[in-house]
């Protein structure tokens, strides 16, 4: 159905065609590659803090490490999947909300259009008992009732089972969270997600959200949210898009495959 944004749609096309194109056809990075390898400097300006996403005084802030205890031995190895450096991510309590993201170059990218989806999570606590992951959140025009401009999409890592998120999760260690594999829990906010059937008490997968949302897409950010619910500390690397991967690394954001300018 027709919004607001339909004709800036149209214009946009050839422009999306070769954003797609270029998010499903880079090549694939299978493998983190070494902590020594260099990056290639992406739009590192793009992102940062979504503050009208904040609330109270969390933080969120590029750094080097973490690194992660894989055995019983009391040092620290297990370095962050990629590079050397991840995205610290610190809420005081439940009242907090931080987000962190890009609100400029994924405007217009097409829900249907996005084949992979993941990261890598680190929670630095002693126990997990209470304690809620960062999201993926998607704030999308749902281009599906009229006058209706906003959702945003939000992925349950807690909710999701294997292979989407780790059969077995663990503290103080790196671990991958893939949002669009079999296991996958989301939901979306607001009018939408009543009227999708897919809300925070009664989640969908990404498939069903893709079918449900068919016209459906980015429009303010694409970015990693946590909070209101608990207290967390920790830090996210590795957000892959299709086959883009974009590192957080204590100096920028980077990225694993060219990315147009459009």
């Amino acid at each position: 159905m027709p919004t607001k944004r339909t004709a800036t749609r149209l214009t946009r096309r050839p422009a999306l065609a070769v954003l797609g194109a270029a998010l499903a056809g880079a090549a694939v990075l299978a493998v983190p590659p070494a902590a020594g390898a260099d990056p290639t400097p992406a739009t590192s300006d793009k992102w940062g803090v979504i503050s009208r996403n904040t609330i109270g005084s969390p933080s969120a802030y590029l750094r080097d490490g973490p690194f992660g205890r894989t055995t019983d031995t009391p040092s620290a190895r297990q370095q962050p999947p990629y590079g050397q450096g991840s995205l610290q991510i610190i809420v005081g309590d439940g009242t907090e909300k931080i987000a962190y993201g890009n609100e400029t170059n994924f405007d217009g990218l097409e829900i249907s259009d996005i084949t992979d989806l993941s990261y890598w999570v680190f929670a630095g606590v002693d126990s997990l008992d209470g304690v809620s992951l960062p999201v993926i959140q998607l704030e999308v025009d749902p281009n599906l009732t009229e006058g209706v401009n906003y959702s945003s999409l939000n992925y349950l890592p807690d909710s999701s089972t294997a292979p989407s998120a780790p059969a077995t999760r663990a503290p103080n260690v790196w671990q991958p969270y893939d949002a669009t594999a079999a296991g996958n829990a989301w939901y979306a906010t607001g009018a939408t997600g009543t009227s999708i059937g897919c809300t925070l008490a009664s989640p969908c997968t990404f498939d069903e959200l893709q079918t449900r949302l068919p016209d459906a897409e980015v429009s303010y950010s694409l970015a990693i949210s946590k909070g209101r619910d608990n207290a967390f500390i920790g830090a996210v690397d590795g957000l892959r898009v299709n086959n883009l991967v974009y590192d957080f690394e204590r100096l920028g954001v980077f990225m694993k495959a060219p990315f147009p300018a459009y």
